[in-house]
């Protein structure tokens, strides 16, 4: 009975372990973007629609959105005699695609609005309201679609003739380089800092990829440790090399890490410290800007979808030092039981996710890596045991000419 109540227990722990894991990198995706964009977050009223329009009046090929956020604001539907208050409303300048996903509200359409899936259980009672209209300060507006990807319950057009004071201004930045960025704000006079604004989604993205780097470099430790102990051998020297290598190229084509660094961001001669100091400043004070600038609904969504992939990429690494503890491979056919129990795990895992979050997740990844390291560390615990007992015979042989010797 506690042989079998063993097992359940070592099933739930892989269970929770690829479940955490996978939610953990579903969050993460959740605040993907496929933009490129960088966005200029305004600390004063000096900027308005003039600005917008002068840029796109430069640079025609340039995607570039302005916007304002106004909170506690309300809306009606008339037809049904509804409303909902306590509105976060951005007003944009610009298509909307360039900061949210899902629909699209274009630049010229000052008719029609985009509206989040509560506002429109508030205002129509369900989430059937595409080509239904509202009054907002107003303005009869056709509701375009559902809004994804923002903590504003809804995203409007400026008016060309309005003077509003923008809170911020993002802009494709594909092609931008920091020398280029420069340029750009001495050319429009912007003196705010350029984010980037995929920050919240690269540091959501290495949260969630702690578990595979731990795993990774565990084994890798265990390579090396090996690799020194067989340092005499050439044979296998070059075995544990091939191996190590396999096991990073694995990891980085599994997980699709893909590093690469801006031209600018590199300096004429590795040696030039000036550079690294005024590099590390500038990546300090972006940091600095980013923790405590004012936070906005295009900001807030990605906030909490990074809080929350990292509360379960902690859960992740919890149970995994757990399952280190608990589950002891001594056998290839417990490896095979094991691996087998993730495959399964991971199996029902996708699709509680995709049933219950609706967010994409890397299923290779989610499969491959926990049995990877499994089978790379019952592989180097097996050789480890060979090469302790080919050095307990080698140390016999080594004493027993010694006797001899001595008897001759």
């Amino acid at each position: 009975m506690i042989r079998y109540l063993k097992h359940i227990v070592r099933i739930i722990l892989m269970f929770a372990l690829i479940m955490c894991w996978g939610i953990s990198l579903g969050y993460a995706n959740n605040i993907e973007s496929n933009n490129k964009t960088l966005n200029f977050y305004f600390e004063n009223d000096k900027y308005n629609l003039e600005l917008v329009n002068s840029i796109k009046e430069s640079e025609k090929e340039l995607a570039v959105v302005g916007w304002a956020e106004e909170s506690l604001q309300s809306a009606t539907n008339l037809d049904l005699g509804k409303s909902a208050s306590e509105l976060n409303v951005l007003a944009i300048k610009g298509s909307s695609n360039l900061l949210v996903k899902g629909s699209n509200l274009f630049a010229d359409d000052l008719e029609g609005c985009l509206i989040d899936n509560d506002t429109s259980y508030k205002l129509f009672g369900s989430s059937n309201c595409i080509g239904r209209e509202i009054v907002y300060n107003d303005r009869t507006l056709v509701v375009r679609g559902i809004l994804k990807g923002s903590k504003s319950n809804m995203i409007i057009q400026i008016p060309d003739d309005s003077m509003k004071a923008l809170d911020g201004l993002t802009i494709d930045g594909t092609d931008f380089t920091l020398n280029k960025i420069e340029d750009f704000k001495m050319r429009f006079g912007i003196s705010e800092l350029a984010i980037n604004g995929n920050v919240y989604y690269m540091l959501a993205k290495f949260i969630s990829m702690i578990f595979p780097i731990i795993a990774l470099v565990l084994i890798l430790i265990k390579v090396i440790s090996s690799l020194f102990k067989s340092r005499n051998k050439p044979v296998l020297v070059g075995i544990y090399i091939i191996m190590a290598l396999t096991f990073v190229f694995i990891f980085f084509k599994v997980t699709n890490i893909k590093i690469s660094i801006p031209l600018d961001m590199i300096p004429n001669k590795w040696s030039d410290f000036d550079f690294w100091s005024k590099m590390g400043k500038e990546y300090k004070e972006k940091i600095e800007y980013v923790l405590y600038m004012k936070k906005y609904g295009v900001d807030i969504y990605n906030i909490e979808n990074l809080l929350k992939s990292a509360l379960y990429s902690i859960f992740t690494i919890i149970l995994f030092v757990i399952n280190l503890r608990v589950i002891k491979i001594n056998d290839i056919k417990q490896l095979i039981i094991n691996n087998g129990v993730l495959v399964v795990s991971s199996f029902v895992a996708v699709l509680i996710i995709w049933a219950k979050y609706k967010f994409d997740v890397n299923v290779a990844m989610i499969w491959l890596i926990y049995p990877l390291y499994l089978c790379g560390d019952y592989f180097i615990k097996v050789h480890g045991k060979y090469l302790i007992y080919e050095d307990e015979v080698n140390t016999e042989i080594k004493n027993s000419d010694i006797i001899e010797e001595a008897v001759c």
